[in-house]
């Protein structure tokens, strides 16, 4: 089966909901320390247009591009939340439901200590 790319069009709402959010939080930051689009694309390395989809949430955005925005505005420490084993319920309680009911002995106690 041949690999499919993402578009605008065949992402799902809920991923170009959360993606032009984050956009709009990047522009918010951005505002917020004074910087023109032009500063903080010199500060990530990024070129101008990509910062400008960054902002608008375009969904096909190297996810690596946004995590440049990030670090450049100090927002970094978020990254490590992102899919943390430890906030995934439904992975937990699947987890858990795989667990073997009754460990079963392997024969008696050995005694030789």
């Amino acid at each position: 089966m041949p690999r499919q790319n993402l578009t605008p069009e065949t992402t799902p709402l809920d991923v170009v909901r959360a993606v032009r959010r984050l956009g709009q939080n990047i522009m918010r930051a951005r505002i917020r320390r004074g910087l023109r689009q032009a500063d903080l694309s010199k500060k990530t390395g990024l070129a101008l247009g990509t910062l400008q989809r960054i902002e608008a949430g375009n969904p096909t955005t190297a996810i690596s591009a946004y995590f440049a925005a990030l670090w450049a505005l100090g927002l970094e420490r978020e990254f490590e939340n992102l899919g943390a084993p430890d906030k995934d319920d439904v992975g937990k309680t699947l987890e858990l439901a795989r667990q073997p009911k009754r460990v079963r002995s392997s024969g008696g106690l050995d005694a030789d200590f």
